[in-house]
């Protein structure tokens, strides 16, 4: 009986590789077309969570397994193309030591997309191996607990980072110092860098990698430092920052940061009393896009103060203003938009991504801030129109508004559409 059991599971192992090979049309794609389709799978299923380990459920339900791992038991010919092709298995997350050893041993020497979280991956398990990696990591994303940064500086500093194009690093405790990154990191050379997001953590600005970012994220940190970096990147195009400033950081500078290629700048999470002291000290270019979201508009700097400190390099007009949104979403919660185009259609109330509206601002402050006696959204926002409007064209922004758009409740549109008379 034996005999004929073997020969019985011989007889189905030959029908289902001659149903492998007749699978019609996808099986007669061309290896770079089938790569493609790979790609596309693995990208779509690692962003969608199949991969993602920000969370301990996600790595539950995945077993830290990559997501390219599926089209590796289709059939032979796809296990071959996909095994051949040491970009799919670059993108490192998992929180499995098995896996990481696959990822690493089959993206070869291929450029290495790093994301490390502490709640999922360990340190000594995982990331040492990985960072053994630095010289081809082109990404690298770290949290890292704040009794870790010391261990976690060190192996950054172990190497050069010849391909790093993208580095974030934040830390996960506030109850500390800001914590500072080393000048010896990367043993200061990332030739490659452009894009730095950083999280309590102040970084030795004076290295020389950082002269050539485009992008730049900064968290929790002092005017003087940001100042320091903004003077050491010259092309920068990409600004954020929250900034939280004590009084004794409102320092001021005699010449002010020429950012000429500066295309975005947002200020996340800040007063208008710190904004008005961040503009006071930078020249912007005329086509800036600017983005404000004020957690406090206490103080005596007005912002007629800040619209004036908002200073431009002498090379061209700014924007003239054609049209106006303002939306309204709670007592303590609204935004203003201007434009110039005649109508504003985005879907984003804060910081958009249409290159038309030039500047976004959005308050948000506790409801104690918002007082009887204090000024309203109406208020704010006719007040902020009133001063462009009357603005030269000579000044960083003026007005010549031909739309305006109200969104919010029956008492926001009265009380905003009788501040600005609206007629017709």
């Amino acid at each position: 009986m034996s005999h004929i059991f073997a020969a019985l599971a011989e007889s189905m192992r030959v029908l289902r590789f001659c149903r492998n090979d007749r699978v019609p049309i996808i099986s007669r794609l061309p290896d770079e077309i089938l790569l493609t389709i790979f790609k596309h799978f693995e990208e779509e299923k690692r962003l969608n969570g199949y991969d993602s380990h920000d969370n301990e459920s996600a790595s539950d339900v995945t077993g830290g397994v990559p997501a390219c791992l599926v089209v590796t038991h289709v059939c032979r010919h796809w296990r071959k193309v996909a095994l051949e092709c040491p970009t799919l298995w670059t993108f490192i997350s998992s929180a499995s030591l098995l896996w990481l050893d696959v990822m690493l041993e089959r993206s070869q020497k291929a450029p290495l997309v790093v994301t490390y979280n502490p709640f999922s991956i360990s340190l000594d398990n995982c990331l040492e191996k990985v960072l053994l990696h630095l010289p081809r990591i082109k990404y690298l994303e770290l949290r890292a607990h704040s009794y870790n940064v010391g261990r976690v500086m060190n192996l950054l500093s172990s190497q050069p980072a010849p391909m790093l194009e993208t580095f974030k690093f934040s830390v996960e405790c506030n109850l500390l110092p800001t914590v500072s990154i080393s000048n010896t990191i990367f043993q200061g050379q990332a030739p490659l860098l452009r894009h730095l997001d950083v999280d309590y953590c102040n970084p030795r600005w004076s290295s020389c990698i950082f002269g050539g970012l485009r992008a730049l994220c900064v968290r929790k940190t002092s005017l003087p430092d940001i100042l320091s970096i903004l003077r050491r990147t010259p092309v920068l195009e990409q600004f954020t920052l929250q900034l939280q400033l004590p009084e004794s950081d409102q320092s001021t500078l005699i010449d002010r940061v020429p950012l000429a290629r500066l295309k975005n700048i947002v200020l996340d999470g800040t007063s208008l009393q710190n904004a008005v002291s961040l503009f006071k000290q930078l020249a912007l270019p005329v086509d800036v896009k600017i983005a404000l979201q004020l957690s406090s508009i206490e103080g005596p700097p007005t912002f007629a103060d800040l619209l004036s400190v908002m200073n431009k390099h002498p090379d061209g007009s700014g924007p003239v203003f054609r049209s106006l949104r303002a939306i309204k979403f709670k007592p303590w919660r609204f935004s203003v938009q201007f434009s110039t185009s005649m109508e504003i259609n985005s879907d984003y109330s804060w910081n958009p991504q249409d290159d038309d509206i030039r500047l976004s601002i959005q308050f948000y402050y506790e409801d104690d801030e918002v007082r009887p006696n204090g000024p309203s959204a109406t208020n704010i926002i006719f007040d902020i129109y009133n001063i462009i409007a009357q603005r030269k064209r000579r000044t960083f922004f003026s007005g010549e508004f031909k739309y305006i758009n109200v969104e919010g409740c029956p008492d926001f549109i009265e009380g905003l559409t009788a501040a600005l008379r609206i007629e017709g």
